[in-house]
């Protein structure tokens, strides 16, 4: 409570400190952050969590018979529990299950590799 109420930042970086840390994040956003090709495989990405929310959401049996055995059937229980499937997900599996039910030329371009 203290550190909050000092009402001014009681640490930070030295100058020289400050001036590299901003150097290195104009470098990261430009470079990694908000490069295209980032863009683009998170975008892919996102088409794939959605895709298989919208599967499973839609056909409890293409869930793993554990998952499905424990499958709330009412809102919002039903979706938490098929996003905390989704969550624990690697992405290759993820990309993989994503090939299963929608099939291998389905899965984005960028995440091929993947």
């Amino acid at each position: 409570a203290d550190v909050r109420a000092a009402g001014r930042m009681l640490a930070g970086f030295s100058d020289d400190m400050a001036v590299s840390e901003r150097r290195l994040k104009k470098f990261m956003y430009a470079n990694l952050y908000h490069h295209p090709s980032q863009l683009a495989a998170a975008e892919g990405a996102s088409a794939v969590v959605a895709g298989l929310f919208t599967a499973y959401s839609g056909d409890a049996a293409l869930l793993p018979e554990l998952w499905r055995g424990t499958l709330p059937s009412a809102e919002p229980a039903h979706a938490r529990h098929i996003g905390d499937f989704l969550a624990g997900m690697t992405d290759r599996f993820a990309v993989s299950e994503y090939a299963r039910i929608y099939g291998r030329t389905a899965v984005p371009e960028v995440l091929v590799h993947v």
